[in-house]
């Protein structure tokens, strides 16, 4: 049977026809969906609560004055509570390491709280009461109040059931302090409010450290 050259034409334009099919299918259908657009949604998400979340402090709308009079009413009951615990912690400790560093504690916290009770008075600002967090009222109280907390979720613990939840409050409470400190280079009024937020914030990471590394070596 002889193909004719127009049934052989025909052929060539169908299988033509067929192949060029082929390659369109496969090549829609083997693309696939564009996500690079949706991840990238979810990453400017993801940093933009990040960022609510790194300004969810009322020192970060603070400033001058205002700034220095709240941060010094608010670090003098938080330094109270520091006090507090680390007081306590010589009598009841298992480990030398905490009563030496509730010693540290005590001196250096204890010179802060008079500088700054010195400022309130220099400066003009409301002088807050001493003689234990709930004596504090107006600025100060909320921060006084948490500091009593902290103090009851020691109350009766001694030796290693102390030490491990005395690290883990202090950690926190530290991780407070270093929140507060970190605006006033930008915030604060005094350039003595400034440099001492730097040292709190040096200070108070460096301990940070330490008792997370205790709480590896004593299996907390």
């Amino acid at each position: 049977m002889k193909i004719t050259k127009n049934k052989l034409f025909a052929v060539i334009i169908i299988v033509l026809v067929a192949f060029a099919a082929a390659i369109w299918y496969f090549g829609v259908f083997s693309i696939k969906p564009e996500k690079t657009s949706d991840a990238q949604d979810m990453k400017t998400t993801q940093q933009t609560i990040n960022d609510e979340k790194t300004t969810d402090s009322k020192y970060a709308t603070l400033y001058g004055d205002e700034f220095d009079e709240a941060f010094i009413a608010d670090m003098l009951a938080h330094h109270d509570g520091a006090l507090n615990m680390a007081e306590q912690a010589g009598a009841v400790t298992a480990h030398e390491e905490i009563r030496t560093l509730s010693t540290n504690i005590i001196q250096t916290q204890g010179q802060e709280v008079m500088k700054m009770r010195e400022w309130q008075k220099e400066w003009g600002y409301k002088e807050t009461m001493s003689g234990g967090h709930m004596s504090h009222s107006g600025a100060g109280m909320d921060m006084g109040g948490d500091m009593v907390e902290m103090m009851n979720k020691l109350k009766d613990l001694k030796g290693e059931e102390y030490d491990k939840e005395f690290l883990k409050q202090m950690i926190l409470h530290h991780e407070q302090a270093i929140e507060m400190s970190r605006y006033a280079e930008t915030n604060a009024n005094h350039q003595e409010l400034k440099d001492l937020a730097r040292e709190v914030i040096a200070a108070q990471t460096k301990e940070i450290e330490q008792m997370k590394q205790w709480q590896q070596e004593w299996g907390y």
